[in-house]
């Protein structure tokens, strides 16, 4: 029974989700259609009302998957310069002839390959960098079991001000209800994830803000002296 109403209200919310264009509209359908991992219509909801709040210029993505979610962002922000980095081969092969048939490509900076390797290579580049250089908004949505990781790298080249949302932060809801064979097989993201979450309760100087819509979002913070 809640496996229904879960859809039922997935679908109503759905029902009020406008497309930043008919190109995007059309790219979400198509990757739905073939599975493929992309934002929930609820969390692109809340992404566009907090760059269109913030209005960040330079975006760090942490799993780019075939490219929604980065031309989302240059869509909506058409002064942004986004630089998404993706793992799999397969995965950035389709974002890569994603973004090549686009003028948004001219603003994307598409890394491919480990996230920890390119994160430190970008922590090196901007050690010492002057605040408008770095980075003033970061969506992760990789690896689960590296959040932590990917956050603290993100951190050391963010603004002060910059906000940080990480995405699937609830795994399908087993991080509170880990049951069934799928919730097993997952054990170790499971763990890393809860331990990344306590992490977050447990610094001071993080603002952070759990989202239950969609499959969970974490909104982070940072406060600054002259905001304590």
């Amino acid at each position: 029974m809640k496996y229904v109403r879960d859809i039922l209200f997935k679908e109503f919310v759905d029902s009020y989700h406008r497309a930043v264009d008919d190109d995007l509209a059309e790219l979400r359908r198509s990757n739905e259609e073939k599975s493929v991992p992309l934002i929930f219509t609820e969390t692109e909801e809340m992404l566009s009302l907090l760059i269109s709040l913030t209005h960040p210029v330079r975006i760090l993505e942490i799993g780019t998957a075939h490219g929604y979610s980065a031309l989302f962002f240059a869509r909506k922000l058409p002064d942004a310069h986004i630089t998404t980095i993706e793992r799999n081969p397969v995965m950035a092969e389709a974002a890569h002839a994603e973004f090549a048939s686009r003028k948004e490509r001219e603003r994307i900076d598409f890394r491919i390959g480990d996230a920890s390797e390119i994160l430190e290579e970008l922590v090196c580049k901007l050690s010492g960098a002057d605040e408008s250089e770095k980075f003033d908004f970061v969506f992760i949505d990789a690896a689960k079991s590296h959040y932590r990781e990917f956050f603290e790298a993100a951190e050391k080249i963010c603004t002060k001000d910059a906000l940080v949302v990480c995405d699937n932060i609830l795994l399908k809801g087993w991080i509170v209800e880990a049951e069934g064979k799928d919730a097993k097989r997952h054990r170790t993201s499971i763990k890393y994830m809860k331990m990344f979450l306590e992490y977050l309760h447990n610094r001071d100087d993080l603002e952070v803000t759990i989202l239950t819509g969609a499959d969970g979002l974490a909104i982070i913070r940072f406060i600054n002296e002259n905001q304590r």
